[in-house]
């Protein structure tokens, strides 16, 4: 996203798809959530992605 910003981009947001990887048409995969969820026992565990965007909130600095 920073390389595309020093390219003149004009980035104004960005949406995250889902806060959590969930059941849709018929299956858990592809998994798209900022927090995988184990079909079996729902346990919870954020993912890489989820750890970057609140850095991102925190710091409002993307990083390279």
């Amino acid at each position: 996203m920073a390389a595309a910003l020093e390219d003149g981009l004009d980035i104004r947001g960005y949406l995250a798809w889902s806060a959590l990887d969930n059941y849709e048409w018929g299956s858990y995969k592809p998994t798209f959530g900022l927090i995988a969820v184990d079909p079996d026992t729902f346990e919870r565990t954020p993912k890489p992605s989820a750890a970057w965007l609140g850095n991102l909130g925190r710091t409002r600095v993307l990083p390279r």
